[in-house]
């Protein structure tokens, strides 16, 4: 499960985050360029949050294989 208290500095404000336990696989990038970016370690973060694109967001969520995709309630 991703760790709100390590949160990727880089993540816009918003409930949807990326942790630092990232891997640079690209999972998430692949499903969603608009929504993931990549710093220059490759890690991944949330560049933008657009709403419209939740179930996006939800498979990215359950297809990282490290879990560093999440959700603040």
């Amino acid at each position: 499960m991703a760790d709100a208290s390590k949160k990727h500095p880089s993540n816009v404000s918003g409930p949807w985050f990326v942790d630092l336990s990232c891997i640079s696989c690209d999972t998430c990038t692949d499903i969603s360029p608009e929504i993931f970016g990549r710093d220059g370690d490759r890690r991944a973060f949330v560049r933008e949050h657009r709403p419209a694109e939740e179930k996006l967001f939800q498979f990215a969520v359950e297809s990282c294989p490290v879990e560093a995709v999440g959700r603040t309630e």
